[in-house]
């Protein structure tokens, strides 16, 4: 399946990227792996919470997760991808065996939705979408979670380069 924003999106952090840091990237995204995170360090099935898009690791630690959603936009979907990456704690996977990543004291977890296939005339979804990040970020840091920080884009499809350009700036100023 191509997935034209998941590539975009991932093509304009890389950009953004300094050295110190790696984008660890999804199947859906141009990458070879799935990216599952884990509650602790032993990976298993009981363990196991979700799968992102996109990761950003620094210094052994997981920086930023990143959620592409291309199908739709349904609140359950949204707040059930941030709510499960928030319980987690590490990445783990087979082709880092020697290592699982714990998550860095600040976690910026971002949202991307494409607004080409949801923003309609007449909808409210973007009005929807600000409420959910407010009220999202209105509760952080939530206890025991890593995540202190939560952004959600609307992005108008893989050729909207203001809105994928926003992206990349956001996340590169909570790099630094």
């Amino acid at each position: 399946m191509h997935h034209p924003l998941h590539f975009a999106v991932a093509d304009e952090l890389q950009q953004q990227l300094n050295s110190r840091s790696e984008l660890i990237r999804d199947v859906a995204c141009s990458g070879k792996q799935h990216l599952p995170l884990f509650i602790g360090t032993n990976k298993g099935s009981d363990t196991r919470m979700c799968e992102v898009d996109l990761l950003i690791v620094s210094d052994g630690q997981v920086k930023v997760i990143i959620e592409i959603e291309e199908s739709g936009f349904l609140p359950t979907k949204i707040c059930g991808k941030f709510l499960q990456s928030a319980i987690a704690t590490h990445f783990i996977h087979d082709s880092r065996v020697e290592y699982a990543y714990p998550y860095d004291n600040h976690v910026l977890f971002v949202q991307v939705l494409d607004g080409s296939s949801i923003l309609k005339q007449g909808t409210h979804k973007d009005k929807q979408g600000k409420l959910i990040e407010q009220k999202i970020r209105s509760m952080l840091p939530l206890k025991g979670s890593k995540i202190t920080d939560y952004r959600l884009f609307f992005v108008k499809g893989e050729k909207d380069r203001a809105g994928l350009e926003s992206v990349g700036a956001m996340v590169s100023d909570a790099l630094t």
